[in-house]
């Protein structure tokens, strides 16, 4: 049996089929926001980090073109460094963002000092070993100036005087003026800044509340990725924590100053899925409700409708001809089936009463024609009674009176359909029971008992069943009463009915009489004859036994 399927099942369905390709394109522009996210953050970083090596780029070439300002002086190319001394504590008046400017010989000693200090050696500082060996502009590390204490980075030029001799000058730039220079204004937030020298020691740190004073050393998975090469948005480690970092590298014979801006990736990742979170449950909400409002509305229009249609097609298969159905103010193909199923309805009831009208004609007619054929049985009878009142042969009227009883067993058949107003069937317990009050009647004797009973199943019989029916049951009671009594004045006859499991129908009569001797003369008399040709008629048989304590016939015929 095929599944039934609602009709707002099917609904549901098809407005889950609707929002599916929704689903999948806010899922596929959430997961592409997402990634758009994170390469704007990559770019991002990229750019700031860019942008902040230009800035070291910037104080660079600042303090090399200073540095080349001092080298074209006189003080300079005439060795006159009692006047350089003094030109650079100018100079470092003028640019206080330096925390010293001096000058060294080839034998690394002091030459010329913007605070006045002297005749100190500095060979012990790696970046004047760099810028000997390189003899071109350097880039230093970070030191702490011997003469003021300020932490700082250091630029170093060689020139040569007039002599041919070597001379070092070198600019101490204060990693406080940092705050001065880089524009940290461009520092988005969420990213730090961190910019340290060749030796891996921190020169400047932005981006947090978290004190990082300089000369401390870096991560160390942060200076050794940076002494790898640039990187373009990698994660690293960092303290146990991911990080998103862009590091690179501003270098001046091939001394490099390393810049590095990075973002935690845990935030970097919450601020992208954020708004992809936000966008699903919008866009879930909002199928959800469009979904909720289309099956109301399609209730409302459609299921509603369709279901009250349905129990209005049911009351119509059950037999409420009289049923109609609401119709809606809307017109639509609804609204048209629902019409034209009234106007079926109208014309069916229309033809129902008709049928109905002639139905109970014809009923009428066939009762009529059953009582008219019941009167001329009676009238038939009658005659033969009368015959019966004029005739002396005993023969002769034992032969009228069986008769007699075979017409009103016929006659009583319609007499029952009529009084009873069953055009159709015939009902064996109350048909038998006037059958065998009227024989008893007719064949017993003055001062004689026979009682008739009739027990078993009610069975209902059509008329081509009953007729050939009532005619055996005729001979085989008058039988009974005319020959298993004759020297008694009590008697009993019965008549059972029982419906047998393949549907067929028997039927036995006895009485407790004295027996019948149902001898070969009288197996071939008419009446018994008769009784076998309506037996073949039902396609039944019949079975007859007889004895000193009675006589027994059963007949078994189907009813199809």
């Amino acid at each position: 049996m095929t599944r039934k399927v609602h009709i707002r099942t099917k609904i549901f369905f098809i407005v889950l089929v609707a929002v599916i390709p929704t689903v999948i394109v806010s899922l596929y522009s959430a997961l592409s926001f997402k990634n758009l996210y994170l390469t704007r953050n990559k770019t991002q970083i990229n750019t700031v980090c860019g942008g902040y090596v230009n800035e070291q780029r910037h104080i660079a070439r600042n303090a090399e073109e200073m540095l080349l300002a001092i080298s074209q002086t006189r003080s300079v190319q005439n060795k006159d460094y009692e006047y350089l001394t003094v030109y650079l504590a100018d100079l470092m008046k003028q640019y206080p963002g330096y925390s010293v400017l001096l000058a060294a010989n080839e034998d690394a000693v002091v030459v010329a000092s913007g605070v006045h200090e002297t005749g100190y050696s500095l060979t012990d500082r790696p970046y004047l070993q760099r810028a000997m060996n390189s003899r071109a502009f350097t880039i230093g590390h970070f030191i702490v100036s011997r003469s003021t204490g300020i932490p700082s980075v250091t630029f170093t030029l060689p020139v040569q005087d007039r002599a041919g001799d070597t001379l070092y000058l070198i600019a101490t730039y204060a990693l406080d003026s940092y705050l001065d220079e880089m524009s940290l204004a461009g520092l988005p937030p969420g990213l730090i800044l961190e910019v340290f020298d060749v030796d891996g020691k921190r020169l400047f740190y932005a981006g947090d509340d978290e004190e990082m004073p300089p000369g401390e050393p870096v991560c160390e998975n942060l200076y050794a990725r940076a002494k790898e090469g640039p990187a373009f948005s990698e994660i690293v480690e960092i303290d146990s924590e991911s990080w998103l970092a862009s590091i690179s590298s501003y270098s001046r014979s091939g001394v490099p100053v390393y810049v590095a801006v990075r973002a935690s990736y845990d935030d970097v990742l919450y601020q992208s899925y954020a708004p992809v979170v936000i966008l699903l449950v919008v866009m879930l909400l909002s199928c959800a409700g469009a979904s909720v409002i289309s099956l109301l509305m399609a209730r409302r229009l459609f299921v509603g409708r369709v279901e009250k249609l349905t129990e209005y097609t049911r009351s119509l298969a059950m037999g409420n001809l009289s049923v109609r159905s609401g119709i809606n103010t809307a017109r639509d193909e609804i609204t048209e089936l629902v019409e034209s199923f009234n106007t079926m309805a109208e014309t069916l009831e229309e033809r129902s009463a008709a049928n109905d009208q002639a139905l109970r004609e014809k009923e009428r007619l066939l009762t009529e024609l059953q009582k008219r054929v019941s009167d001329n049985l009676q009238l038939l009878s009658s005659m033969i009674s009368l015959q019966l009142d004029h005739t002396e042969n005993d023969s002769a009227r034992i032969s009228l009176l069986t008769t007699h009883s075979r017409v009103m067993a016929l006659a009583m058949v319609y007499e029952t359909i009529y009084r009873y107003s069953d055009v159709q069937e015939v009902y064996l317990h109350r048909y038998c029971k006037g059958l065998c009050e009227y024989l008893v009647a007719l064949y017993a004797d003055v001062g004689k008992t026979i009682l008739c009973d009739v027990c078993g199943v009610d069975i209902a019989l059509t008329l081509d069943k009953a007729l050939p029916l009532a005619l055996i049951i005729n001979e085989l009671v008058s039988n009974s009463l005319m020959h298993a009594f004759p020297d008694r004045t009590e008697g009993s006859v019965g008549i059972f009915f029982e419906r047998k499991n393949d549907g067929s129908i028997l039927m036995t009569v006895s009485d407790n009489g004295g027996g019948v001797d149902w001898n070969s003369s009288e197996n071939d008399s008419f009446g018994f004859e008769m009784m076998h040709a309506l037996v073949d008629q039902l396609g039944g048989t019949m079975n007859v036994e007889s004895g000193s304590s009675g006589t027994r016939a059963t007949i078994q015929f189907p009813t199809a």
